[in-house]
């Protein structure tokens, strides 16, 4: 009987030729069949059903090891899917089993039960006698072991099987090293793709434009969705897009950002602006940088384009904001200074009529000026969140009766017509920014309208809403600048020679915003006068 240490005999040899025993042979074939199979799970059980048909046997198994020697996944032929539920655990490498991968030596053995290795059975597992079991070798690596019980058709194994199940070992080892070479070659295309798709992502989600341009001409390899949207459909045909420098003079391609780059420039922002077929001129600030492969060859390089048209306009926007305050501050200072100055200097010598005119003046452009502080610093408030609206039902003849008496005292020259049903509710709203909005509207209506006309307010109750509609006899909005109306430093279509910031307005939309409500205005037409109507809510107690 051979014993678990002897070695295999060598194929027999006959008349001089080389012949393997059929059942070698089997398993040389069994183990081409395996051989194209890189799904591993799907290997292992194709090889353990193999191995019992080559070897016939009533059970085979396979044990997969990890570097400790645990069994780490153990797949059988010849048992049921019952029967291995009630078997429970996976054996993890102790008794024979354990032995194969720590001996590394093949065993073959006639009573499992009588061998000092074994630790038994657990309940319910089908009764083995015999056992041929070898290590699944890679070089000095144990992999695990393939072993086969149970031998069918005659007593114990002996060692033409043994050389027939170390060949299927063999080609296993191989099989499974390649299976597991596979599996990290997919675990690393998937993680990958993750990683592609989490750049992508990643890049869509920029606000600037990103384009990666390739050697030799510079031809857009990749662009993010921000650029897609910037360049639109020139995008493909980047021959039509320009760069122009800062004076308008077109900028040569080889001095374009990526261009350069693909020369190994780094190029760090750039102010160029970006010419369009489509005849838009966009500002932007460019960074650029070469991507080298493991030679350090510019292969690519990538172009970030930050659309600056927005710190452009907040430069104008700076820009006009500071000439209009100086021109419109500068007009009641100089009232103000000129007419103080005089009473100052000469006060005693200036008839009473001449003094009190003085005196108004003063009074008067300084509440201009108190007027257009409250606004600037009401829309700094507002724009920067800091503005909570205290919110409760409003009086809205009461705001509105106090609104018009303000106005008269700074216009008496016009007439004021009220019209407020007797039986109007009050609305949710903020009194004193209901007030502002007012005052505004009021001072707009006085100050387009001729003297002596007349400003008209009614008042009604529409859809849930309470609306107030002030209606003066001015110079009117013509049709094309209806939308512009509530923009700031916009007076379309007024006279030049009336003083005025253009925050009003604007104001008055955000505030009338915050409060829940909302404004609008319409004209029959220049010249035919203007209504500007508010809208709040019902107050809650009222509905």
């Amino acid at each position: 009987m051979t014993t678990p240490d002897s070695q295999p005999s060598e194929p027999r040899i006959t008349s001089g030729a080389f012949m393997p025993d059929p059942e070698v042979i089997a398993a040389y074939i069994a183990a081409l069949d395996i051989a194209t199979e890189l799904d591993l799970s799907r290997m292992l059980q194709r090889l353990v059903d193999l191995a019992r048909h080559v070897i016939p046997s009533k059970y085979a198994a396979i044990g997969v090891a990890d570097a400790s020697g645990e069994i780490t996944d153990f797949i059988t032929s010849g048992i049921s899917s019952l029967e291995r539920t009630a078997i429970g655990p996976i054996p993890r490498g102790h008794g024979m089993l354990g032995a194969l991968i720590r001996d590394r030596t093949p065993m073959m053995v006639t009573d499992i039960a009588a061998d000092s290795r074994s630790v038994g059975f657990p309940p319910h597992h089908p009764p083995m006698r015999t056992l041929l079991g070898v290590p699944i070798m890679l070089g000095d690596e144990v992999l695990g072991n393939l072993y086969l019980t149970e031998r069918l058709d005659q007593p114990a194994y002996n060692e033409t099987d043994l050389q027939a199940v170390q060949v299927l070992a063999t080609h296993a080892a191989a099989a499974i090293e390649r299976a597991r070479q596979f599996s990290r070659a997919e675990d690393n295309r998937r993680r990958a793709e993750e990683r592609r798709d989490q750049l992508t992502v990643i890049l869509n989600s920029l606000p600037s434009a990103v384009i990666i341009r390739t050697q030799p001409d510079g031809a857009i390899e990749l662009a993010n969705a921000t650029a897609r949207d910037m360049f639109g459909e020139s995008l493909a045909t980047s021959g039509e897009v320009t760069f122009l420098r800062d004076d308008g003079h077109v900028l040569p391609r080889h001095q374009w950002p990526g261009m350069r780059s693909l020369h190994g420039e780094i190029v760090r922002n750039r102010q160029v602006r970006l010419s369009l077929p489509d005849q838009r001129i966009i500002p932007v600030l460019a960074q650029s940088a070469p991507l080298r492969d493991r030679d350090g060859r510019v292969v690519r390089a990538v172009v970030v384009l930050q659309d600056i048209t927005p710190l452009h306009e907040a430069e104008q926007l700076k820009d006009d904001f500071l000439s209009l305050v100086s021109h419109e501050f500068r007009t009641p200072l100089t009232a103000i200074h000129g007419g103080a100055q005089l009473l100052a200097q000469r006060g005693d010598s200036l008839d009473s009529a001449t003094r009190t005119a003085l005196l108004t003046d003063i009074v008067t452009e300084s509440a201009s000026l108190e007027r257009m502080l409250a606004n600037m610093l009401t829309l700094t408030a507002v724009q920067a969140g800091r503005l909570e609206p205290e919110t409760e039902p409003v009086l809205v003849r009461h705001a509105v009766r106090q609104a018009v008496t303000a106005a008269k005292s700074r216009h008496p020259d016009h007439a004021y017509i009220v019209d407020i049903p007797e039986e109007i509710i009050p609305a949710e709203g903020d009194d004193a920014l209901l007030q502002q909005v007012l005052r505004n509207l009021y001072e707009n209506a006085a100050k387009y309208s001729p003297p002596g006309s007349t400003i008209t307010t009614r008042i009604a109750e529409e859809d849930g809403h309470v609306i107030i509609r002030v209606t003066d006899e001015g110079s009117g909005i013509a049709p094309e600048h209806l939308d512009t109306v509530f923009e700031r430093f916009r007076r379309p279509g007024a006279d030049p020679t009336i003083r005025g910031m253009g925050l009003g307005l604007y104001l008055s939309r955000h505030l009338m915003a915050v409060q829940g409500g909302s404004i609008g205005v319409a004209s029959p037409g220049a010249g035919k006068g203007a209504t500007f109507f508010i809208s709040l809510p019902v107050a809650k107690d009222s509905m």
